[in-house]
């Protein structure tokens, strides 16, 4: 699946806005987690790189809150309505 870069415009919906840091929070996870299995690295920088994995599973876990939640849900339902 091809990466898209998007910038974010002021006229751009709450859940496109959060959707686009999702995806940006989401690619970050995964260089990490590449980074990690597939580099030769020192101890220290194996510890660096999963203490970045945490933050950023911390800040996805925040990220993906009830109001994010709620913003898929009403979209969803309305995709439903115009079906």
């Amino acid at each position: 699946m091809p990466i898209i870069d998007q910038e974010i415009q002021s006229q751009t919906s709450t859940l496109d806005r959060l959707m686009i840091e999702l995806r940006d929070d989401c690619q970050n996870v995964v260089a990490l987690v590449n980074q990690l299995l597939t580099s030769e690295l020192a101890e220290q920088q194996k510890g660096d790189v999963l203490a970045e994995i945490l933050v950023a599973a911390i800040h996805l876990q925040s990220h993906c809150d009830e109001d994010l939640q709620n913003l898929i849900s009403k979209k969803l339902e309305n995709l439903q309505e115009k079906n």
